[in-house]
């Protein structure tokens, strides 16, 4: 796993470096949603993971958010959001990030969260913990999830992944908003998800998410103690994620009892 982990740090180290270069060059762009934002430097990101991957791994399946499903060999599936937070990027907000992930024979395997602009690097191998590095002092620490079991002082972030009907996601909002200390959105389901396994909030709650959006968030979390939920409150298992699926989960500290949503 060793070698697999080294390429993902390099990799999304490459790809974050390009996408740095590009924050606040021009001029922020025109207001839009997440969704109907997108940059040239999707594709620049995209291509360089994808080449990477075919070089070093030509045989290995992989799924990315501009490019879809390439399968090749089953046993081995690399899920990839070659810039996650692309409004956020093109309106000069640090919150992006390059999210890679590796699934071995069905099972999470190891994540790498890059977040460039922030001066973070975030990884986590299955089995073996999850560790933040502050590229800024150099210092690399173990993530572990909040202690916090009080919702009524805790910190969510929230996103709505896919879903397209405020209806719900309003609904959602006003069930869980009163409950706790505060809501927070960053705009990047990846760096949202490393907020939780850091402990800088107790839970993250998303809508109809893409699978590549969270693939390395969701090891992360899990390796920082935290837990994966869906809606009616079980716990999923990460074997359960397909590389073209959309999700409705709940990730949280493990402590905080929420409920069903």
């Amino acid at each position: 796993m060793t070698r697999f982990l080294k390429f993902a740090l390099e990799t999304s180290k490459q790809a974050g470096n390009v996408l740095y270069k590009s924050f606040r060059k021009g001029d922020p762009v025109k207001r839009g949603t997440s969704k109907e934002v997108k940059s040239v430097y999707d594709i620049i990101s995209d291509e360089i993971i994808k080449k990477a991957i075919e070089k070093n791994f030509p045989t290995h399946s992989y799924v990315t958010e501009e490019t879809g499903w390439v399968k090749k060999d089953k046993k081995y599936l690399w899920v990839i959001d070659p810039m996650d937070g692309t409004s956020n990027l093109e309106n000069h907000n640090p919150f992006f990030s390059v999210s890679i992930a590796l699934w071995v024979d069905g099972k999470p395997a190891l994540g790498v969260i890059e977040a460039p602009a922030l001066g973070e690097r975030y990884y986590a191998i299955s089995g073996k913990g999850a560790y933040r590095i502050d590229l800024l002092r150099h210092k690399k620490v173990k993530a572990k999830v909040s202690e916090n079991k009080n919702i009524s002082k805790s910190f969510f972030v929230f996103c709505e992944g896919g879903e397209k009907k405020k209806e719900r996601t309003k609904k959602i909002f006003d069930s869980m908003y009163p409950k706790m200390k505060e809501f927070r959105k960053l705009g990047s389901a990846a760096l949202e998800l490393a907020w939780v396994g850091t402990g800088r909030a107790e839970g993250y709650v998303t809508t109809g998410i893409n699978f590549w959006d969270i693939g390395a968030g969701l090891i992360f979390v899990k390796e920082a103690g935290g837990k994966i939920l869906k809606f009616n409150g079980k716990q999923y298992d990460l074997s359960e994620f397909e590389p073209l699926g959309k999700y409705d989960l709940a990730a949280t500290n493990g402590k905080i009892k929420m409920g069903k949503l």
